[in-house]
């Protein structure tokens, strides 16, 4: 039911939004709420479904989330005590990593004893780098000497104690990476002695708990991934989790009878990122930053058009007024026309100007542009203004154009240039007045590939194929 009254609740704020006449700010903060409230939800969901698959028991299930439900509600322990707990958590994730790809289960007491000799070590680590990379390399030949080993399983079963001899190696070289970066940490930090047992405090509360209750163990790793999740999506989209939904839809999942499948898990995982992605599309269009650039574009074209009548607005929102109509029959998609142009911004400054005359097809142009010159003729002078959707949309160019801002550009076609053969219609590199920014349609798929890494990150898509060795750094 609340996930209902969540999507009824922004259709209706949506409509309400489009009939205002101004950015109403207390709405659009609302809305910021909702769309914060819908994704907790989601997000719960999807891990839920995910811890769901893989405790499919009622008793995993209860002890993962009475673990997660404890871990999460440690805001009143210090700094210090949180970073040992994450310190320990690294450690149960790049076992898993291992365990996966060599079937092989890692020395625990081994790890701790090797961290906690480091940690303690009182002297200065020199050139930090070249010893983390040794100690990465010292763990890849032993992930391969293993891996060697393991591939005859018949050979492997007669060389078990030189196998387990690796792991308790590989064991000690990840104890010997996290401990000479606490103690790293620790120097530079020049954390007290409290420091240093509170730091101590949360490892151990986290690297001594039953490593055969993997629901235990699965619990306290995601109230650290619910964290990083909260800063992700923190950093990406400016608004914040609501922990509560979360926990709440993450809860009814698990206390499902119902063991989720592969294909549940896509689907509420593709429902996730889709509107990861229209939140994020909101977000970014209603910071006070769009606002702005569109409060502006948006007064300028309504004082040009009550000032001077002769300027004629087109469905797409492009407003020109013709200063010279030309001659002869109007430019098509194909046409490599001559041009002399200005662009500037609402306050008049210039941001691009031809010096003398450029060559260039309208497919080769953002989309106002383009629709101007092709209602020109050889000979013909504009002035066209580009609301920011018919321009460089959210994106701008460079650092001279902003994102949502409205261009205006003064344009004279001279002719056809039948120097050279005219343009394909293509995605192709955008020339004058484009000529600093790619075209829209490659604009346009640059921003879908970042949006689809954020959107894995923030609903929690884990990266598979990279070496244990290489993601704990």
């Amino acid at each position: 039911m609340k996930k209902i009254f969540l999507f009824v609740a922004i259709a209706a704020l949506v409509s309400s939004f489009a009939m205002a006449q101004e950015p109403d700010l207390a709405l659009i903060a609302k809305m910021r709420e909702i769309k914060a409230d819908s994704l907790s939800l989601m997000l719960g969901k999807v891990y839920g479904t995910q811890a769901a698959m893989s405790h499919p028991t009622a008793e995993a299930r209860q002890t993962y989330l009475k673990t997660f439900n404890e871990a999460l509600n440690l805001d009143q322990q210090d700094e210090n005590y949180n970073e040992g707990v994450k310190l320990a958590e690294q450690y149960y994730r790049n076992a898993e990593s291992v365990n996966r790809q060599l079937g092989i289960t890692m020395n625990r007491n081994a790890f701790v004893q090797s961290f906690l000799s480091h940690f303690n070590d009182t002297t200065a680590v020199l050139n930090m780098n070249d010893v983390m990379r040794n100690i990465n390399m010292g763990a890849k030949r032993l992930m391969e000497e293993i891996g060697e080993l393991k591939k005859d399983s018949v050979a492997a079963l007669a060389q078990t104690s030189l196998i387990n001899l690796k792991v308790d190696s590989l064991s000690m070289n990840m104890g010997e990476f996290f401990g000479t970066q606490a103690q790293n940490m620790n120097m530079r930090k020049k954390l007290s002695n409290e420091q240093k047992d509170r730091f101590l405090d949360g490892f151990n509360s986290t690297i001594n708990i039953d490593e055969s209750n993997k629901p235990l163990i699965d619990g306290k790793l995601l109230a650290n991934e619910f964290s990083n999740l909260e800063n992700n999506i923190k950093k990406q989209m400016n608004i914040k989790l609501n922990k509560e939904t979360f926990v709440t839809a993450f809860a009814a999942v698990l206390n499902d009878p119902k063991v989720p499948t592969k294909d549940d898990f896509k689907a509420i995982d593709t429902q996730a990122q889709n509107y990861v992605k229209e939140a994020q599309t909101y977000i970014k269009e209603n910071s006070p930053e769009a606002l702005t650039q569109k409060g502006l574009g948006k007064k300028y074209i309504e004082n040009q058009m009550e000032k001077d009548s002769k300027f004629i607005q087109t469905p797409s929102g492009l407003v020109y007024k013709i200063l010279n109509p030309g001659n002869g029959k109007k430019f098509n998609e194909t046409d490599k026309i001559k041009v002399m142009y200005k662009g500037t911004h609402v306050d008049g400054s210039t941001f691009d100007e031809s010096k003398e005359p450029v060559a260039f097809s309208p497919n080769q142009v953002v989309p106002g542009f383009k629709e101007a010159l092709l209602m020109m003729s050889p000979g013909a002078k504009m002035i066209a203004i580009l609301p920011y959707n018919l321009a460089y949309g959210d994106r701008g160019a460079g650092g001279s154009i902003k994102p949502f801002e409205t261009l205006v550009f003064e344009i004279e076609t001279l002719g056809i240039d039948d120097s050279e053969p005219a343009a394909k219609p293509a995605n192709q590199t955008a020339t004058k007045p484009a000529a600093k920014t790619s075209t829209p349609a490659a604009k346009e798929e640059k921003a879908t590939t970042s949006n689809q890494k954020a959107t894995k990150k923030a609903t929690g898509k884990k990266t598979t194929g990279k070496k244990a060795s290489k993601k704990r750094k």
